[in-house]
């Protein structure tokens, strides 16, 4: 019994400690955006006018996290890009309570607001008490003429593309196999041992967040590269994956690496700092441009720029299947026509 209650109590001091690393980090963090902050105000006061860009989600402890990036332009057209403040909310999080937030963070001079980019969840967007009609009707009050440009984060929406791509049976199959692995140590350390006794060089699988969009794709890349190390360990312990001996799902499992390659990559280009929207809006076109052309090719059985396919088994009608996807997903990618709901929200503004 002693010896159980000691291991409860260590037990206790770990997690202790691990909760009281998080907040030290959380804490560091928030301390270096602050002085980052207090330097951003000083070089604010110059701005001939500046953007947001807002983002509100939830951190591993279900706080809010709002985070607001700003970006303003001088006279002399020098350009300052930053993170301007990252604030914790722990009650609610509507429109009003993110307008607060904004407004006590920044402490900014709103006649020169030009435009607000966010994500287009409700609390934000809402046409009534959403962030955005409220900040609309506060530069209203100083100057009644002037309309703030709303637009929809260009990755948010290049990431829900991927919908009309229908690959939840193979994203699903994977989460299953993963989290098998993963969940319990012991199945994780196995595996490890198992490579290692192979001597594969990719030495490991990763969990696949959802809110972390490039590791879908890295997360299907590592299955395929260790598909049959995966179903040989699958099938020692007692938990067979029927999925990885279909050999359709195995062709629609490297068409999905590779369009998510493709996919990865366009959106690491758009993240790079200091990008005008009109290159952004350039790599997209280029992108669809690309899309149109795999598709063809996908046709007529090219798989020059789909390596991970080339090496599947597939038939003709997987190629028309595929062929069809990346005309419906290239058909799906103008990202720039107006939100319904941002256009409600500009006729309530007016």
């Amino acid at each position: 019994m002693d010896y159980l209650e000691g291991q409860s109590q260590k037990n206790n001091i770990v997690i202790d400690g691990v909760h009281e690393s998080g907040n030290e980090r959380l804490t560091e963090t928030a301390t270096k955006v602050e002085l980052d902050g207090c330097r951003l105000k000083n070089r604010a006061a110059d701005f001939d006018c500046f953007s947001l860009a807002l983002d509100e989600s939830c951190d591993v402890r279900d706080t809010a996290q709002l985070l607001i990036f700003l970006r303003g332009i001088t006279a002399d057209f020098q350009v300052t890009e930053e993170l301007a403040a990252m604030q914790s909310m722990k009650g609610t999080t509507t429109g009003n309570d993110l307008f607060t937030e904004v407004n006590a963070c920044l402490d900014m001079k709103w006649d020169k607001l030009a435009g607000v980019t966010t994500d287009g969840c409700p609390n934000l967007t809402g046409k009534n008490v959403g962030l955005l009609k409220r900040m609309q009707d506060k530069v209203t009050e100083i100057n009644p003429v002037q309309k703030l440009t709303f637009l929809h984060c260009i990755i948010h929406q290049e990431v829900l593309c991927k919908t009309v791509l229908k690959m939840n049976h193979v994203v699903d199959a994977v989460t299953k196999t993963v989290n098998f692995i993963r969940a319990r140590a012991l199945n994780h350390r196995q595996f490890v041992a198992l490579l290692e006794e192979n001597e594969i060089e990719r030495g490991d699988i990763s969990y696949h967040c959802t809110v972390r969009w490039l590791s879908l794709g890295k997360v299907l890349k590592s299955v395929w590269d260790l598909r049959n190390q995966i179903q040989d360990f699958c099938v020692k312990k007692g938990h067979d994956i029927p999925e990885l001996s279909d050999e359709d799902w195995v062709a629609d499992l490297g068409f999905a690496v590779d369009v998510t390659a493709l996919m990865n990559k366009l959106n690491v280009k758009l993240q790079c700092k200091g990008l005008f929207v009109h290159e952004m809006y350039s790599a997209v076109k280029a992108f669809m441009r690309k899309l149109q052309l795999l598709s063809s090719q996908v046709k007529d059985n090219i798989l020059t720029h789909l390596p991970t396919l080339k090496e599947a088994t597939r038939s003709a009608d997987h190629l028309h299947k595929y062929s069809t996807m990346l005309e419906a997903l290239q058909i799906s990618m103008p990202l720039f026509k107006p939100r319904t709901d941002w256009i409600i929200l500009t006729e309530e503004v007016k």
